[in-house]
Order: structure tokens, then sequence, then C-alpha cells
């Protein structure tokens, strides 16, 4: 689907909750769509929903008031919200707040278009119309005033379009209303959300409220390991354990002995994530002597601190990285690594298929062969090549040309090449082949 047009063929569906959200069948049902659309978010299948993200399943179960979602920046709000949405096949118009965001931003405007004057819908009037999830983002950098221009969409109220003739659009049943903030509406009397505003009470009364904190400790190392399988699981564990002691100063509740000043900066999860990325991508750097955990752990958050945190955030790392451990580095086309099998070649796929999330590069070329010895297809090879234009596969036995099948994009799981690519050689995996990592191309 490619034009707001293709929203209004969307056909509303019961999903099993249970299944959407852990894989287990749960006989609780909650309403989505039977298929995505160009506005649903795609996917991320290394995505964990943990336990702060309850409230928020619970409100898609039986959403009767819009939700308000507010946390530590980083936390995963918006995150959240989308991988829910994109589960249950919703689209998603999201909007990010600011000082200068006008109520025209959301509802809609006159302009011309082939000399003539047109309405053209904003965001909110096509959410309310489609069906779709309207996502306001940092809604407490807003002005109170614009903000409350929401209050009669917020009670379930037709929005009226006075500049197009004072045009009625009902709510779709399907519509719903999520705002998130770093705060909970009532202002920052931190200092370090500047810009927020504290909301009108009336206003902020007529949502259902949640907070969402950082994900556990053992989610964070699942997290870190999943998306970067190279990166070792006593330095993912460390590194999670580093985050929660920057955490711990920042609230003035270090534990670690010599360190008990407040600091300026913390740890999200989206800062702890790009820190294991750098930390893999700055690997080469061993080989002249630079540690690339602290050499990324500047570049992730270091640099954002004063003279005298970095310090501090530099001297907390030499106690808890002593001696550093190195990183699997990637294998080249000329290594004799060996195929990848079950598990560990799913989490190596799914590793380096998370930094192509579409197709940018001319092909992402992945090829696994079924190499159990002594049986007849043994040497049976399959290959999957993601293009901008869809999935090109070929499969056969040893020493033949094989078969070849295209799959357009518009086709593809999501219209995206990279995610069919993914789910078909999972599958294939699962079935006994092996990932051949000398032969792919991410």
């Amino acid at each position: 689907m490619n034009t707001i047009d293709d929203l209004s063929n969307l056909q509303p569906t019961d999903l099993d909750a249970g299944q959407v959200f852990s894989g287990k069948p749960s006989g609780t049902t909650v309403r989505g769509y039977a298929v995505p659309s160009a506005y649903t978010p795609s996917i991320d299948h290394d995505y964990l929903f943990h336990e702060s993200s309850r409230d928020v399943v619970v409100w898609f179960l039986n959403p009767q008031e819009p939700l308000y979602v507010f946390g530590p920046t980083g936390c995963g709000k918006t995150t959240c919200i989308k991988q829910l949405a994109a589960r249950l096949n919703y689209p998603v118009f999201e909007v990010t707040g600011h000082g200068r965001l006008e109520f025209a931003d959301l509802v809609g405007h006159l302009t011309v278009k082939n000399g003539s004057m047109t309405f053209e819908y904003g965001p909110l009037a096509l959410a309310m119309r489609y069906g779709a999830i309207i996502l306001l983002n940092e809604i407490d950098l807003t002005s109170p005033e614009i903000a409350a221009g929401l209050n009669s969409v917020l009670d379930g109220s037709p929005l009226c379009l006075a500049e197009n003739g004072g045009e009625l659009i009902v709510p779709h049943p399907m519509f719903r209303l999520v705002a998130t903030a770093n705060t909970n509406g009532g202002g920052d009397d931190t200092g370090l959300y500047q810009g927020t505003q504290r909301q009108n009470l009336a206003w902020l009364d007529r949502f259902t409220i949640c907070e969402v904190c950082y994900p556990s400790t053992d989610v964070e190392k699942s997290l870190l390991a999943r998306r970067f399988p190279s990166l070792p699981e006593a330095l993912c564990a460390t590194m999670v354990d580093y985050a929660n002691e920057v955490r711990k100063l920042f609230m003035g509740e270090a534990s670690t002995s010599n360190l008990t000043n407040a600091i300026e900066v913390t740890f999200s999860t989206r800062s702890l994530l790009r820190w294991g990325d750098l930390t893999v991508r700055f690997q080469p750097l061993a080989h002249q002597g630079v540690q690339p955990v602290t050499y990324a752990l500047d570049r992730a958050l270091g640099f954002r601190a004063s003279r005298e945190t970095r310090a501090m955030l530099h001297e907390l790392a030499q106690r808890m990285f002593p001696q550093q451990v190195e990183v699997e580095s990637p294998k080249t086309e000329t290594s004799e690594a060996a195929p990848l099998q079950g598990e560990q070649a799913l989490r190596f796929m799914r590793g380096h298929l998370h930094h192509t999330p579409t197709v940018a590069k001319p092909r992402v070329y992945l090829q696994v062969v079924h190499d159990f010895s002594g049986k007849k297809q043994d040497g049976k090879f399959w290959i999957g090549e993601a293009s901008p234009v869809g999935l090109t596969l070929k499969w056969g036995k040893p020493d033949t040309v094989g078969q070849q099948h295209f799959i357009p994009a518009e086709n593809c799981e999501g219209n995206n090449p990279v995610m069919e690519l993914e789910a078909r050689a999972e599958k294939k995996i699962k079935e006994g082949y092996s990932l051949n990592t000398t032969k792919s191309s991410f």
C-alpha cells in the first residue's frame, strides 16, 4: 500500500494477544488489522517486551481513554508503542511536539494545489478517519494552550475542521491516541529536560497515565547479546552493570567507593545499545593499541558530559573493565570459518540484518547449505538475495543450476525484501540448514 486512500481498505480483526506479544496463544483477544499498511512500523524481531511495558500492553487490550506514557530519556517509550502497533498491523501517524507546534500542524490547513485552494488533512485528522494511532512524542514540549485544543478529541468527540467548511470527522472505532513525554506533565524541576512545560491539569485528567522505566538487568543483557552476537556474554554483562552504576551516580546513589558525586548524564537503554554497536565497529582499533570499549564509551556517552564527569566515567570503566575482552572479529570471505547452525546461526543472521532494516545497499545476500553428511540432501543450497525491487530465491542440489523464484517488494513481508529474506532464512535454518558466513553479504 502506497497511498492514504489504501488505508480505507484495511480490515479490523481479532488477534490472539498472547500469540502477538509473546508467541504463546492465550485466548485473550486484541483488536488489530488483518494486514499491515505502508504506515505500519516494521517489526524488530529482537525487541523484548519487558516488565515496564506491561501497562501499555494492557491498555492496547481495552483502550477506553487516550494513553500518556512518561519516563526517562531513551528508555523505549516510543519504541514500545511502535512495536506493539507493528505486531497488530496498526498504521501509525507520528508527530514530535515542540514549542512552536500549532494546532493546524495536527488537523490540517488550506494550501494551493494546481492553482486552486484545497484542504490538506493533518496526521490527527487522517488517524481519526482511517482508524490509526496518532503518536504524539515529546508532548510536554508543546504549549499547554495548543495541547488543550485536543480536549474534545480526547473525550471522543468528532473533530471539526473549520477551515474546510466545518467538516466533521467522526473518530473511527479503531482510532487510538498516545502521547509520550519525559515528565508526567507536571513540569521538570531537575533541569534535565529543557523546554518541557507544565501541562493543563484538566487536559492531563483525560488520559490513562503510565510510567515506563529502563528494562531490568537481565533484559538489557539479552538485548545486547541478541543485537550484537559477536560481543562475549561476559562483556555484555559488565557493560550493563556499568550502565547501572552510571545511573546510580546520576541519581546520587552510587555504591562504588570513592565515586559518590552525582553526575549530569545517565545511561539510557538507547545509549547502551549505541555503546554495544560502536564497540563492535571500533574493534579493529585494538590492533593499534586502542581499547574499543572505552573508545566507544566516549562516543556513546562520555563526550556529552563535562570534563570532570568524563574523568569519573573513565575511572569507573578502569575498575569494571580491568582487562577488556576482545570482541570476535567479523569473518571475511578469505576466512576458514565453519558454517553456523541452529540458534548460533539465527543470532548471527539477526545481528547483522539488524543493521540493514531496509535495502540501502544494492543487495543483501545470504546463503544457507544443508550439510548433514551421509544424507541424500547433503550440500543442497538455498540462496536469498534482497534488493530494492524484491527478493530473489535460488535453491537446488549440489553441482546443479537449481531453480529460481522472484518475489516483488510489494509482496514481501511489510513490503520489505530484507524482512522477507530473514523470515525465509530462519525457516531454513530451523529445518537443518547451516548459515555460510563466508559467502553471505550483509
